[in-house]
């Protein structure tokens, strides 16, 4: 080794600090100041990995070296390595290369060596001057170590290939050293940077082989996944940007794509793609893949390569085309294997089908020899294929041979290939989103139609070469020495690859029959196939019983995979060309009941993947074609003929194999399979469906072959097979010919023209079976025994007899059915003449005919026999002979006789109510209809003993639906029902029929009804019943597959006709208080039965109510203790969902009793709550105390609820009712407060967030309660009193607050109101001499429970005098008048209440307490503002939200307050004016708070805010236009607070902010829509809106106009008290932007617009409104932009100080609609029109551009289209245009061109729509299909508009029809056109406009429009009007 030792060189001056940093570089810390001093490039910095890997390196080669070296020398090299290393320029370059040229040199060293000098240079950054010094230039430089590497790895392969060993990771110089890829990399990246150009050596190609042949499949570490990735780095580099390899050959890529192909596939196969090492190959695979590719298309394969290619790559790659399509079908869309499936796929097309060559697959006239001759045989002929081709196909064959399974899935994916190939070459579009990677069958192509009929029939070729050879294998498999058991595993793999090609063959419509050019060769090949396929199916058939051995389990499972693929090829073939079956479908359909035994063999739950969905699919399909083919009758009594071969086909296999047949699943399997296809829903629905397709005049013809295939299955079940074949066929005629028969008849469509031919088709029908149902029908007692002698031939009840009755029976309920629905529409005489058939007299008679026809009533089997017994008789003979047989399940039987129950209640209902209106008329005549009363009497009381014999047989099973559960799911088919679903399905017959039966039953089984419904809906359903039939009607939905008992119990209490129902309304509440009872006993009985329904002696309520100090703690600790059980936690979730229902509950169904029962329910329930609260129950289970917190809150909230529904109910239709609002005078009003204290208390020490909110709830549904009690009970006193002409005189009060229960005499509404307001007194003076902390939490909550309650009965009193003054009832005359007395005492309490609020509000508020000293009475010019001094740290603390329980408090206090100023107003109550002033004045000082924070409120913020709303509206409520006392500063500064505050709450909504009017008209509401949820923000705004309302709407012109003053400068922009400064600002290129106050002015506008009427308020403030409008025109231009469309990424939107400028924009656009609306009042200028009209076009245009341009807007990267937004915008531009356009006429003429700009722009945002969910985040402007459509409709009534004002507009309209339809045709700015179920949105309109257009205007328009589409489109247009739309005069 020589070692290099040379003197620095300097380098040029460059500075002292840079000079200084160059002369000491050696050290890491130089280097790092190097780095910071110079900017030109970034610092490269070694990651640790690497160095990891450079030290492995290292030590790794020096284990290699030598054992005689010594450590000198190698020091020695290091100094020189060094040495180089650290040289300065000019020399450092040309060091390098010298270095790594020496031959002496190891490779070792140079390897160190060349990766110290790329450290350095990853490291250093040299600048423009030093790199010009370097003696060799870097470029230069970076060639040759670009060669150097190459040669260094190349070499390294070449050794290890000679050698043979396997290359060591981290051995220097190797393939798999890390340094040399790292040099290798360097080489790459700086060449792109510098743009130099690089050559490299084929053989690269082969080091590349080498890694992938030494790549081992495993967890790669750190080390190891750093070193591959270099290398992929380095392998994408050399093929994307430096050209690829020069001299490439094919040979060294399939020896490379072999070995990587080899790696994939045990990724894939073993589900690796997830690991490092998976990641690593599949990277690889898709770098090797696309250079491969492109090789190919550059380089077609000549023949030598053409074979090399097949032999050697086509079996792997059909293997990943198969695996790699499989793992993209089942995981969550994998991006690499996706990526890898389409380069494998291109692979494919250039090496097999390169357009070069593809021709020749185009000539192999593989199907001249499948011609046939005139006498009918094949031709002789051979097949014409190249030997270039024709090695595909031998390879083909051989890979069949060999049954290289996953390869040969893989051929129908290259069939496809090979198509799509031909398609691109034919110029025919193969797109990607039509491809379809799914297992089944997939949408046919729009495509293959573009393709000749030659083109098709070549491809036809190219199919018959690859499924030859699995023909040849299906001849081997039929071979009579072939048992078809021992190679079942060839049999599936051969099936699977023929079905992959079928697949391809379908999918892309290569073959369509009415196309066919092969002179029938096409056909004949695929009969061949079918007819392959069917004895291939015979053959496997003979294998299914063997399959049922229990000891050949494996068979079993290989023979179920088998059938699948048999009957999946059979479906496909039947979908490309259904002749090739022929017409024996019934041994298809009896192939498929045999496969169906596999049903119940391997699984109870069929999966998708499983033999039965396949059966199923291929019967559907089936009964499909051939409905299309108007032959249903052909596949449907097939089916009905392969049912009754079933028995013998049993019987043959029997006799046959005889061992395997012995068990008894293989026996049961057959009919199990037989219910399983016959049942499924899907085949039900198809043959519904083809049912009832077939036209009206066939339908007597359908009948006509039911009765002759009828005629069949009654002699074959005469033919007697021995009794267990007999025992067969019976539940074969009952479960399966009993389904199909009643299916068809219940599908048949029936109408007036065919119902003739109906019933004579039905009689013809019955005639088949009457002799049969005689017997059965009669009266005599061995009637039963003779009929199954007459059905089967032997008399043995016990072999499944009830299935031959649900035969019968279910063929005369439908066929009863049918024919009186034909008998009700068929002509008069002719219905007379088929009800006489019938002797059913009451469906075609009326009137006094009917009368003389219903002298006898035949009965149920009328229709059978004159003399036939009774349906009850029968039903009695039938239980008796299957109780005596003991028989085990005749449920379907069951089922079919209730339902037969149902039918004959029906008849009978008719029958009662007709007798009793005849009954009731001839009671009012003379005597003369006496005896025929006498008659009809004895005749009904005989109607109804049947009906409620039969009620009472059907509701006999309520005693085995009480005992069970109804969660077994049943299939809705009777064949299904067995003992598990028999609850089920009886239930829902139950469920279905209520207004049928009920009348009949008796108290008791209606009671149980009610009982059973409760049990089973209740504890299951949702916690919210919020919508009336939200539930669908699961029932009667024919493609549901189950339904459960419990789903039919949810539905029909959700369902509001239930509620019709008398005994519903009648027995309801006693049953759910029983419920709720037996709910609840296990948490509160303690050992004692309790009762709820009671009334409890509440004086000892609540004197018993113990609030000892340490009841809460002891009761936390033991809770924290004990383990609740799960078990309770369910009975709190059905409590809180039972009395959720109760609240939902209609009101119609609350009776005065009902509502008492009710709340003295929930009234118990609280008393045991709180007594256990209070631990008055030990029982561990009830610790968890929050829950039974939770619980009483639900109580409370329930019986709120249901007393608002109940008032509201009662209070205008009669008050008399609403004594039972408060049960006479004995409702438990102080528990409510007393309750709630002691709650209270319990909970003093929790302060939980949640026991919080669950305590102010409780408190506000309490005050509610107080305020119905107030008002019910006052308006009941009131209503008394107007009734009486008598004083009112006051009943002597008891000693007691509440009455007792036994007390004879109640107290009457007025005493009780006393009461109420006595007890609230005592409270509120308690509290006045309590003495306890002011400011404690418990204290708070305290007094906020008894002011709450007070107010609640202040405003309950207000809200009555309120709704009597409604009624015009002068109350203050009759009070006088009547001398009512209590109206004078409720003064004196409400002047206690009055005292209680000023103490409190003094001692929490006020710093000084002389402003509430005495003054006198209230008078509005006494009111002022700003003289408060207010406590301001209990205000920060309140607004920080530190102090919930004050603000709380306060909140209560100002609503207290507001409802005496509400009383003061109606009996003139006694109010203080400084007291007034300081809730002003706190007002004031609050709400300016709340304006100048600048953080989020918290919602309790809101919930405070609103009481100080409240107050506001109250206090507007004293302003009178007749009066103007208030000084009008103090106005105007309310008027400013309302102002700012309606702004604050506008900016804190953001885009949810809208205009009152909006909120109450908008047909865009979004439902169930988290985002736009109602909150307290909102409720704040409505409040502080409805203030501002009452403010404007009540005082005289000089307030009116003042406010509309202020909104004006508001809408300026003017800040107050600077006349310079604007609130409206441009903004940048984002947008403009408004202040809080200017969108309030936009919002008060509008509030102004609604609240102001008559000519002399309207005079006042018309001129000021004009000018606003100007006003909201430059707020719209200042704002415009496409900021406006797009929302934020921030969840809390609170956090903006501004508004959004997208919903002040909306505002200002619905404020100038509604001013155009009232064109009366407010005449606009035209410039105002003109701009009005082009605000759409302004706004919209922006969304378009951005949408149209190429590069969208950068600053828009993190914003999301508002599509809600953009659709409000959208309609209220559409409202604005319209408005416009109807009110102003001649100005939208004058600017007609602008009308027309915005139309059209409006018109092209319909192009925005997508279709599909997946797109809408692939742009940012895009709308959802249902979206577009409600813009189309918007935009629809422009156009209409247009038509009404066609005699103003003119030729005009041509305009606006003329954009329509170069739009429609595809020429708008998307060039997309309209989607279709837009235009039918738009195309009334559309026609409008066409309609006010004149002939001359069409005629323009054609010639304007020219040769093209848009010409077609207006001559299609004018068509469809005239069919549609044109009115032609008559009507």
């Amino acid at each position: 080794m020589v070692c290099v030792t040379t003197k620095p060189l300097k380098r040029k001056t460059l500075g002292s600090s840079e000079a200084s940093t160059m002369a000491d570089y050696q050290s890491p810390r130089a280097e790092t100041s190097i780095g910071s001093s110079m900017n030109r490039k970034k610092k490269r910095k070694v990651h640790d990995s690497e160095k990891k890997l450079e030290e492995k390196a290292s030590k790794s080669s020096r284990n290699n070296q030598f054992n005689d070296s010594v450590s000198e020398p190698i020091e020695v090299e290091k100094e020189a390595t060094n040495e180089v290393l650290e040289d300065s320029s000019p020399w450092r370059n040309l060091q390098l290369v010298l270095s790594l040229q020496k031959k002496n040199l190891d490779t070792e060293k140079k390897v160190e060596l060349a990766y110290a000098f790329v450290k350095f240079g990853y490291n250093q950054v040299e600048d423009d001057a030093t790199q010009s010094s370097e003696a060799v230039s870097f470029e230069r430089v970076l060639i040759f170590l670009n060669n150097w590497a190459q040669s260094t790895l190349i070499s390294s392969e070449k050794k290890i290939r000679v050698d043979g060993h396997m290359s060591q990771f981290g051995v220097g110089g190797s393939c798999l050293d890390y340094r040399c890829w790292k040099i290798f990399k360097f080489c790459l990246e700086e060449g792109t940077k510098l743009h130099v150009s690089m050559s490299f050596a084929r053989d690269i190609l082969k080091v590349i082989h080498c890694i992938a042949k030494n790549t081992e499949i495993k967890d790669f570490n750190d080390d190891e996944l750093t070193l591959y990735n270099t290398v992929l780095d380095c392998i994408s580099s050399i093929f994307t940007s430096h050209g690829g390899v020069s001299n490439e050959n094919l040979e060294l890529w399939i020896l490379l794509v072999g070995s990587v192909l080899e790696l994939v596939l045990k990724v894939i196969t073993n589900k690796l793609e997830d690991s490092r090492s998976g990641g690593v190959i599949l990277n690889l695979a898709c770098l090797v893949f696309e250079p491969f590719s492109k090789f190919l298309m550059l380089h077609p394969n000549k023949k030598n390569g053409f074979q090399e290619f097949v032999d050697r790559l086509l079996e792997p790659l059909l293997y990943l085309l198969h695996v790699a399509h499989q793992s993209v079908l089942h995981t969550t869309n994998h991006v690499l294997i996706s990526r890898l499936l389409k380069l494998n796929e291109e692979v494919l097309c250039q090496g097999l089908f390169h357009p070069s060559h593809i021709d020749g697959f185009l000539s192999l006239h593989s199907l001249t020899k499948y011609k046939l001759s005139d006498d009918g045989k094949q031709k002789d002929s051979k097949t014409i294929n190249k030997s270039y081709h024709r090695h595909l196909f031998d390879k083909l064959g051989r890979i069949s041979m060999q049954k290289k399974a996953f390869a040969l899935f893989g051929v129908g994916e290259l069939f496809r290939l090979y198509v799509h190939c031909i398609k691109r070459q034919e110029g025919v579009d193969v797109s990607e989103a039509s491809r379809k990677f799914t297992d089944g069958l997939s949408g046919k192509s729009q495509h293959v139609s573009a393709l000749s009929s030659e083109i098709r029939k070549s491809l036809f070729d190219f199919f018959v070469q690859l499924m030859e050879p699995f023909l040849g294998d299906i001849d081997a498999y039929l071979k009579a020495e072939v048992e078809v058991a021992s190679v079942l595993d060839d049999v599936h793999c051969t099936l699977k690859s023929v079905n992959s090609v079928l697949l391809g063959l379908l999918e892309e419509e290569v073959y369509v029959r009415v196309d066919d050019t092969s002179e029938g060769a096409c056909g004949n090949f695929l009969k061949l196939i079918c007819d392959k396929i069917t004895l291939l199916s015979a053959r496997l058939g003979q294998v299914v019983p063997l399959s049922f051995d229990v000891n050949n389990g494996k068979c079993k499972e290989l023979v179920e995979v088998a059938a699948k693929e048999l009957v999946l090829c059979i479906n496909y073939l039947l979908k490309i060309d259904y002749e090739v079956l022929g017409n024996d479908l019934e041994s298809l359909w009896l192939l498929m009941f045999s496969y169906g035994t596999f049903g119940h063999t391997l699984t109870n739950l069929q999966d998708e993947s499983s033999v039965i969905s396949e059966i199923i699919s291929l019967g559907c399909h089936m009964v499909d074609l051939y409905s299309e083919l108007r032959q249903v009758g052909t596949s449907v009594f097939a089916l009905c003929k392969a049912i009754r071969r079933l028995v013998s086909s049993v019987r043959d296999i029997e006799v046959d194999y005889p061992e395997s047949c012995r068990s008894s699943l293989y026996h049961e399997s057959w009919t199990k399979s037989l219910r399983l296809v016959i049942c499924s829903p899907e085949l039900r629905l198809s043959i519904h469906n083809a049912i009832k397709s077939i036209p009206e005049g066939q339908v007597s013809l359908c009948i006509q072959e039911l009765a002759t295939d009828l005629s069949e299955s009654l002699e074959w079940m005469k033919g007697n097979l021995g009794n267990l074949r007999q025992d067969l066929k019976a539940e074969v005629l009952g479960s399966g010919l009993s389904e199909v028969y009643a299916l068809i008849l219940d599908s048949l469509m029936v109408s007036s023209g065919n119902s003739s031919l109906v019933g004579v088709s039905l009689n013809d029908l019955m005639m088949v079976i009457r002799p049969i149902l005689i017997i059965l029908s009669s009266q005599q007692k061995d009637g039963v025994h003779k009929f199954l002698l007459e059905v089967s031939g032997c008399t043995d009840e016990a072999l499944s007899f009830h299935w031959i009755l649900v035969f019968f029976f279910r063929l005369y309920l439908s066929s009863r059915s049918l024919y009186r629905q034909a008998v009700s529409l068929a002509p008069p005489t002719t219905s007379k003449k088929m009800s006489e058939v019938m002797r059913d007299s009451f469906t075609s008679y009326s009137g006094n005919d009917w009368l003389e026809k219903t002298e006898k009533d035949e009965g149920y089997f009328s229709w059978i026999s004159q003399s036939s017994g009774s349906l009850l008789f029968i039903i009695e003979a039938i239980s008796e002979i299957c109780y005596k047989e003991n028989m085990v399940d005749i449920s379907p039987l069951t089922y079919v006789l209730n339902a037969m129950i149902i039918q004959r209640l029906v008849d009978l209902n008719r029958l009662i109510n007709s007798f009793e209106f005849v009954i009731k008329r001839n009671e009012k005549e003379d005597d003369i209809y006496s005896k025929q009363n006498k008659r009809l009497q004895k005749r009904l009381l005989k109607l109804t003993k049947e009906a409620a014999d039969l009620v009472n047989v059907m509701t006999g099973h309520f005693s085995l639906l009480k005992g069970c559960q109804l969660d077994y799911p049943w299939d809705i088919v009777v064949a299904a029902i067995d003992k598990k679903s028999l609850p089920c399905a009886i239930w829902c017959i139950v469920c279905q029929n209520i207004d049928i039966w009920s009348m009949h039953a008796a108290k008791k089984k209606l009671k149980m009804f009610l009982s059973i419904l409760l049990q089973n809906s209740l504890p299951y359903a949702s916690n919210s019943f919020n919508k009336c039939g939200e539930r669908s009607n699961s029932v009667k939905a024919l493609n549901l597959k189950t339904v459960t008992g419990r789903e039919i119990s949810l539905e029909l209490l959700s369902n509001t006709m239930l509620y019709e129902e008398k005994f519903v309304r009648r027995l309801m509440a006693s049953r759910f208080c029983k419920f709720l009872k037996e709910l609840v006993s296990p948490l509160f009985s303690n050992g004692v039965d309790i009762e709820l329904e009671a009334h409890p002696n509440w004086p000892e309520v609540l004197n018993s109510l113990k609030i000892p100090s340490v009841v809460s703690n002891n009761i936390r600790k033991i809770g924290n203790e004990q383990e609740v059980d799960p078990s309770v936690d369910v009975v709190y979730t059905v409590c809180e969902t039972s009395f959720s229902f109760l609240s939902w509950m209609p009101k119609r169904c609350i009776s005065s009793k009902s509502f008492s029962l009710y709340a003295t329910c929930i009234l118990n329930l609280e008393r045991f709550i709180v007594g256990t609260l209070l631990g008055d129950n030990d029982d561990p289970s009830l610790r968890d105390h929050h829950k039974l917190l939770r619980l009483l809150l639900c109580c409370r909230r329930t019986l709120k609820k249901l007393m608002v529904a109940y008032c509201e109910d009662n209070m205008e239709s009669s008050q008399n009712s609403l004594g039972a609002l408060h049960f006479d005078g004995r409702f438990p009003a102080l528990w409510l407060l007393e309750s709630l204290l002691s709650v209270q208390h319990v909970f003093s020490d929790d302060k939980n967030t949640h026991v919080n909110d669950l305590m102010f709830s409780l408190m506000d549904y309490t005050s509610y309660i107080f305020l119905i009690l107030a008002k019910g009970s006052f308006g009941h006193a009131s209503h008394s009193l107007i009734s009486s002409r008598k004083p009112f005189q006051q009943k002597d009060v008891p000693t007691k607050d509440v009455p007792t229960i036994d007390q004879e005499d109640s107290l009457g509404a007025s005493n009780y109101i006393i009461h109420i307001a006595d007890a609230l007194k005592d409270h509120s003076q308690i509290m006045l001499t309590n003495k306890s902390e002011k400011a404690s939490r418990s204290h708070l909550l305290k007094l906020s429970s008894v002011i709450g309650c007070f107010q609640g009965f202040l405003w309950g009193l207000s809200s009555t005098l309120c709704h009597m003054d409604a009624q015009n009832i002068n109350l203050k005359a009759i009070f006088l008048r009547r001398k009512f007395e209590p109206v004078d005492k409720l003064k004196l309490c409400i002047d206690t209440y009055t005292t209680f609020v000023q103490k409190f509000l003094c001692e929490l508020v006020l710093q000084d307490d002389k402003l509430l000293e005495a003054s006198g009475s209230f008078h509005l010019e006494d009111v002022d503002m700003g003289n408060v001094h207010i406590n301001n740290m209990f205000f920060s603390r309140v607004f920080a939200g530190e102090n919930l329980e004050a603000a709380f408090f306060l909140r209560q206090l100002f609503i207290a307050y507001s409802a005496i100023l509400k009383l003061n107003l109606q009996i003139k109550t006694s109010l203080s004016t400084n007291l007034v002033n300081v809730f002003i004045g706190i007002s004031e000082v609050v709400l300016l708070e709340f304006l100048n924070k600048t953080e989020t409120p918290s919602e309790f913020t809101f919930v405070f805010l609103d009481g100080i709303g409240k107050f506001l509206e109250e206090m507007a409520n004293h302003l009178s236009s007749a009066n103007p006392t208030l000084p009008t500063e103090v106005y105007k500064k309310l008027v400013d607070l309302h102002l700012k505050a309606i702004g604050k709450c506008i900016s804190l909504q953001q885009k949810r902010a809208t205009l009152e009017s909006h909120e109450t008209e908008s047909s865009t509401k979004a439902e169930n829509d988290p985002e736009y949820a109602y909150s307290s923000l909102d409720e704040l705004k409505s409040r502080l809106r409805l203030s501002f309302k009452v403010f404007v709407r009540k005082p005289s012109e000089l307030y009116i106009s003042s406010a509309v003053q202020s909104i004006r400068k508001a809408l300026i922009g003017l800040q107050e008290g600077c006349m310079a400064n604007y609130q409206i600002y441009t903004g940048n290129s984002g947008g403009g932007k408004v202040s809080s106050v200017v969108a309030a002015g936009i919002d008060c506008l509008d509030v102004v617009l609604e609240a102001i009427t008559g000519r002399k308020g309207l005079s006042t403030v018309k001129t000021d409104i004009l000018g606003s409008v100007c006003c909201l025109f430059n707020i719209i231009y200042h704002l415009q932009s496409p900021k406006i469309f797009y929302k934020n990424l921030i969840s809390d939107t609170h956090n903006c100080v501004d508004p959004d400028s997208g919903s002040v924009v909306l505002m200002c656009i619905e404020v100038l609609t509604k001013v155009s609306g009232k064109h009366a009042l407010y005449q606009m200028d035209a410039c105002h029109v003109a701009q009005a009209l082009s605000i759409p076009s302004t706004l919209f245009q922006n969304i378009l551009q951005l949408t149209t341009s190429k590069d969208k807007n950068d600053s828009m990267g993190d914003k999301l289209l508002d599509r809600r937004y953009s659709i409000e915008l959208y309609a209220a531009c559409c409202r604005m245009l319209y408005t416009f356009l109807r009110h102003h006429k001649r100005e939208s003429l004058q600017h007609i061109a602008l009308l027309q700009s915005s139309v059209s722009v409006l018109l092209h945002c319909l192009e925005l729509v997508k279709d599909k969910e997946e797109t809408l985040q692939e742009s940012y402007f895009v709308w959802g299909l249902q979206e577009g459509v409600k813009c189309g409709a918007f935009l629809r009534r422009i156009y209409e508009e247009i038509r009404q004002q066609k005699d103003v507009i003119g030729q005009d309209c041509r305009l606006f029809l003329s954009s329509y339809i170069m739009v429609y045709s595809g020429y708008g700015p998307l060039k997309v056109g309209l989607r279709r179920e837009i235009d039918v949105a738009l195309r009334p309109g559309v026609y409008a406009l066409l309609d006010a257009c004149s002939p001359d205007d069409l005629q323009y328009l054609h010639t304007v429009l020219g040769e093209g589409p848009c010409r077609n489109t207006l001559a299609n247009l004018q068509h469809d009007y005239k069919i549609n739309f044109q009115y032609e005069g008559k009507v």
